[in-house]
């Protein structure tokens, strides 16, 4: 078969005015699609600058008077279709101040050199995977290189403006009292966990900075075989100055997101560091503390080692039966050499200091039964920060810490702003009905054993098999 060549040509009407968008041409065979992606691209190219040129004349027509008219200036800027140069006028107002407002339209800062769809798909590729990774992938979409460096910039960009939009309101809630809008999430009983995390610096005074974590939800859920979610999980995440910043950004979100109406109690849970038991201290709820886990059995079997009594212990501990264990740790601490006796004083020091939160959910009263362990904070650490933020020699200026904790927590809303419209929805993709095969437990003892009756039918442990399963005189 011969190849058919194909040339489209577009036109664009844009405030009235036509403009020749170009032509592409291809010939249909394997490259086709890639053809009419380059061509469109390009025809996308000149459909922005003629867009940017309508709106530049509609602009004139409204200027406040006052503000004078001193020329045109050009300016080029990578969008999610390419590189487009536009020439728009510039103005003075009463004041005196230069204004561009068709780049205030666009939401450009001065010096800006992308455009808010490229920025959103460069912070979110930025957020799951390395700069060098990012840019090729951002690259490849907008079919423009895009440097490493590039993506750093872009990152400190999007971050240094969520950072300002979030202290805005939290200084507007704190300060100012501004009144916020409830959440409308039912929490009769509210759940909530903190830790810290230390992230290597360079070139900075301090060599490592703490970001906080913090997480809250409703409860748990099964979704598999020994497998639960946080059900109405809320993130949050932020370097702080001192604790009483980490409090009012959790009471913000927790306002913001759960209906506190209703609440009647408060589960905290954590390693036992005096700022995590304090983190929801300003919700004003009935508290109640739970020791984490992880931090129990890590701390013990450290202090005593991987043993059977250590388990022990530590279930009893759990049950109730802190008085009998540590009469049994403080003899072993007796017998023990001085460095190994002072990591046990340690140990048992860190239980008495959090007895309080020592007993197991399960085993109190008044919390939620079912619950099971917290422990949901190390799992959450370890997605919102420590993949993206650690590992790998990777070390970070503080400023650029903070832009990118910045785009982690909103990294829901760009992920939105820059490819939603490319996904499919949850309640698009049709569900596949499972149906689950009958089991007929007896079917075992029809089935054949080919053993039985082929190369070994002859041999004396086969007629002794055979005996068992069919025994003579048995119908």
């Amino acid at each position: 078969m011969t190849a058919t060549s194909v040339k489209l040509i577009i036109t664009a009407e844009v405030a009235g005015k036509r403009f020749d968008l170009g032509k592409v041409e291809f010939s249909i065979g394997e490259k086709m699609d890639e053809a009419i992606y380059q061509g469109m691209q390009g025809m996308g190219k000149a459909l922005y600058g003629a867009i940017l040129q309508g709106v530049d004349d509609e602009i004139r027509e409204t200027t406040p008077e006052g503000w004078k008219n001193v020329g045109r200036e050009k300016r080029t800027i990578m969008t999610c279709v390419g590189s487009v140069t536009y020439s728009r006028r510039v103005y003075k107002d009463t004041s005196g101040k230069r204004r561009k407002p068709v780049d205030e339209v666009l939401g450009i800062e001065r010096y800006g050199r992308y455009s808010q769809g490229v920025e959103q798909k460069g912070s979110y590729l930025a957020s799951e995977l390395p700069y060098r990774e990012a840019a090729v992938i951002l690259s490849w979409l907008i079919r423009n290189y895009v440097s490493h460096s590039s993506i750093g910039r872009i990152i400190r960009t999007v971050g240094a403006s969520l950072q300002a939009e979030e202290q805005d309101k939290l200084e507007r809630v704190f300060e100012e009292g501004a009144r916020l809008e409830p959440g409308r999430i039912p929490a009769q009983v509210l759940y909530g966990e903190s830790d810290g995390v230390f992230i290597p610096l360079q070139r900075e005074a301090k060599k490592k900075v703490e970001v906080r974590v913090g997480v809250m939800y409703t409860g748990k859920k099964v979704i598999g075989v020994g497998r639960k979610a946080l059900e109405n999980k809320v993130v949050v995440t932020k370097i702080v100055k001192n604790s009483q910043e980490w409090q009012e950004t959790i009471l913000k979100t927790a306002y913001e997101h759960y209906d506190l109406s209703n609440t009647t109690q408060l589960v905290v849970g954590g390693d036992g560091n005096s700022w995590v038991k304090q983190s929801f201290d300003l919700l004003g709820l009935p508290t109640v503390f739970v020791l984490d886990r992880y931090h129990l059995y890590r701390n013990a079997r450290r202090a005593f080692g991987h043993t059977h009594k250590t388990e022990t212990w530590i279930k009893k501990i759990c049950e109730g039966d802190l008085e009998t264990v540590l009469s049994e740790m403080m003899a072993v601490v007796a017998k023990s050499p001085p460095r190994k006796a002072d990591a046990m004083k340690s140990h048992i020091k860190y239980l008495i200091n959090n007895k309080d939160g020592l007993l197991h959910p399960d085993c109190r009263s008044h919390v939620q039964p079912g619950l099971g362990n917290l422990g949901g904070i190390e799992g959450n650490v370890d997605k919102l920060v420590v993949r993206r933020l650690k590992g790998r020699g990777r070390s970070w200026r503080l400023d650029g810490v903070k832009a990118m904790l910045a785009v982690c927590r909103h990294k829901e809303e760009l992920r939105q702003g820059a490819f939603m419209p490319f996904m499919k929805s949850s309640e698009s993709i049709p569900q596949k009905k499972v149906h689950l095969k009958k089991i007929d437990y007896g079917e075992w003892l029809q089935a054949d054993v080919p053993a039985l009756h082929l190369c070994h039918s002859g041999r004396p442990w086969v007629k002794v098999l055979q005996d068992i399963v069919h025994p003579k005189g048995v119908l």
